[in-house]
């Protein structure tokens, strides 16, 4: 990658990142879109810590 694409990716990604936060709705919808959360507002399964199952006692 040249110094110039770098350039250029990092500039995008600031500018994604500013529109992104500007608000909390506009934050939500990009974890959303990112499918980092779903859209009833909860953690997508493959974020999500796994359930434990409870250990019977023998």
């Amino acid at each position: 990658m040249t110094r110039d694409q770098h350039q250029a990716i990092k500039k995008a990604i600031d500018k994604y990142t500013k529109e992104a936060t500007k608000s909390p709705r506009s934050a939500r919808a990009a974890l959303v879109k990112e499918g980092i959360y779903l859209s009833s507002g909860k953690l997508a399964p493959k974020f999500a810590e796994p359930l434990e199952k409870p250990t019977v006692k023998k």
